[in-house]
Formats: structure tokens, C-alpha cells, sequence
């Protein structure tokens, strides 16, 4: 099996070539860093400035709503998973340095290849192929952004639950069943008396 770094460069490559001069690059401002199970990597009301790659772990990033419900926004999967969500920040926050709006905490504990994103923004300004990687890291974003809400307002919920364990069949026994419901935007009786039903089906 690959190192660690070797895996990410791996992952890295099949977004943008990256040569092994940008590599090394690269790596001088990132570190591996282990987080427990409930760490956050990004906290609200907090000016971010730490972006990462997940290596191991399931994190999740959300908001809490006036009532105090939790609302999840993503979850972000390692690199080796079918459907990887693994750049790991607080984007807004990062881009605009302004106090963050959104938790991103871990739901297992976790291993991130952790960078400062003002040393990252150095880099891409002198370093063409690290730009183009970064490119395709917001188009990727937003994509993915894009396609969660289109699915939130056409699919029914039992469609969203089976598409979620489609795209992330790892995550089924990894994480509690109340954080799907709220990553799929439903209630966890909801999602019990759908996975219920699915399973009669099956």
C-alpha cells in the first residue's frame, strides 16, 4: 500500500498533473495531523486560516439554525473512498477572512494533510501547476455544491437516502444514522421508517 503522501499525490494528479518539483513544494507548508473523534478543524466565529486534504476520518461541516437544529452541509470522505469529499476548510472564511459561519467538526477520528491557506495563496501566485490544482479544487466545490441543492429540491427523500448509499456505501456503519438523516435533510424516524421500508424491499 502507498505511504500516506504518496497517496495524496496520487489523488492529486488525477485532478491536475502536479511534477515532483510542485511536489516538493507542496509539501514544505502541509503536515499530517490526527484529530479525535468530536475535534473540530473549523469553528464558527472564527477568522480560519488551516485548509486540508482528509486522509483517514469522516468529518462533517454545519450550521446551526436560530431554533438550535444542526444542519449538515457535507461530509467530507478520504481519499481512498468511492466518492471522495476530501478538501477539508471553511472556504468563505478563508477567502475573505472573516469570522467563519460553519462547523466543521469529526464524526471518527481523522487524519488531515493540514496546510495555512496564506501560505497556500503564496504558492499558487508563483507556482503555475499548484494554480491549476487549485483551479479544479473550487470547480469541484461548487459542482458538488450545485448538485447537492438541485437533489434537496427534485428527489424525494427515500431517492435521496438510496443515492447516498450509492455514492457512499462506506459511510452506512461508519457514522450514526442521525447524521445521514441530516446530511439527506431529513428527520432520523424519517430515514428509520425509510431504510424500513428499503430493506423489506431488497
Amino acid at each position: 500500500m502507498e505511504e500516506p503522501l504518496d497517496q495524496i499525490k496520487t489523488y492529486v494528479n488525477q485532478l491536475s498533473l502536479i511534477s515532483d518539483d510542485s511536489w516538493h513544494e507542496i509539501k514544505k507548508i502541509f503536515q499530517v495531523a490526527e484529530f479525535k473523534k468530536g475535534a473540530y478543524f473549523a469553528k464558527a466565529g472564527r477568522i480560519e486560516n488551516q485548509f486540508g486534504i482528509l486522509l483517514d476520518g469522516v468529518l462533517r461541516a454545519y450550521i446551526t439554525n436560530g431554533d438550535g437544529s444542526e444542519h449538515t452541509k457535507t461530509i467530507f470522505t478520504p481519499i481512498y473512498f468511492k466518492t471522495a469529499i476530501s478538501y477539508v476548510g471553511a472556504l468563505t472564511s478563508l477567502v475573505t477572512a472573516t469570522p467563519n459561519r460553519v462547523n466543521i467538526q469529526t464524526l471518527t477520528p481523522a487524519k488531515v494533510f493540514v496546510g495555512n491557506y496564506n501560505d497556500w495563496k503564496n504558492l499558487i501566485d508563483h507556482n503555475q501547476e499548484v494554480a491549476a490544482w487549485s483551479r479544479k479544487m473550487t470547480e469541484l466545490f461548487f459542482i458538488g455544491k450545485e448538485q447537492k441543492e438541485f437533489e434537496y429540491f427534485t428527489l424525494q427523500a427515500d431517492e435521496r437516502y438510496k443515492l447516498f448509499r450509492e455514492r457512499y456505501p462506506e459511510l452506512e456503519n461508519m457514522i450514526p444514522q442521525y447524521q445521514i438523516a441530516r446530511f439527506i435533510g431529513i428527520t432520523p424516524t424519517q430515514l428509520s421508517r425509510i431504510r424500513k421500508r428499503i430493506f423489506r424491499e431488497e
